[in-house]
């Protein structure tokens, strides 16, 4: 959308195919079969997401839309790169986070600084304009085919959801 200049009113995947970028077809891309599956001798990358006790992820049927649609990095219990914990029940598992915290605060208050000032010289849109806030109209993405064949990858499921 951004060569039209328009805001985009939906989205140009489904969390399926978004999912799928992020393991199985990401490594297909890549010629990777140690990446995106759970296997005796793939990598060891894995991120375990609380859906169980979450506020944003409770009530969902369907557990990949309630993740890349509804979760944040504090829904992440578990995350295990090249083998090593990075992440275990909830806590980062990291060298000198005292100082990470203090670099990233620093940072975040020149960004937000910077943020206000830019902000402050630009007027707000009148009330009932139908574009978004930067003045840029809405318009309809173009939707990806991320599947080999027939169809997108739009509506269909690739997990198995237990049957009551």
């Amino acid at each position: 959308m951004l060569e039209t200049r328009k805001v985009s009113v939906n989205s140009p995947q489904s969390v399926v195919q978004a999912f799928l970028l992020a393991t199985r077809h990401g490594r297909l891309a890549l010629r990777r079969d140690d990446l995106g599956v759970i296997s005796v001798g793939a990598k060891a990358d894995i991120v375990v997401w609380d859906g169980n006790n979450s506020p944003a992820l409770l009530g969902w049927n369907d557990p990949v839309a309630a993740v890349l649609l509804h979760a944040s990095v504090g829904d992440i219990e578990h995350v295990i790169v090249d083998g090593k914990w990075k992440k275990k029940d909830f806590r980062l598992v990291v060298d000198d986070y005292p100082r990470i915290v203090k670099r990233f605060r620093a940072s975040a208050a020149r960004i937000q600084a910077a943020l206000i000032a830019d902000t402050a010289s630009k007027a707000l849109p009148a009330p009932g304009t139908p574009s978004f806030q930067g003045g840029l109209p809405y318009g309809v993405a173009n939707t990806s085919d991320t599947l080999r064949g027939p169809g997108n990858g739009y509506g269909e499921l690739f997990l198995e959801v237990p049957r009551a």
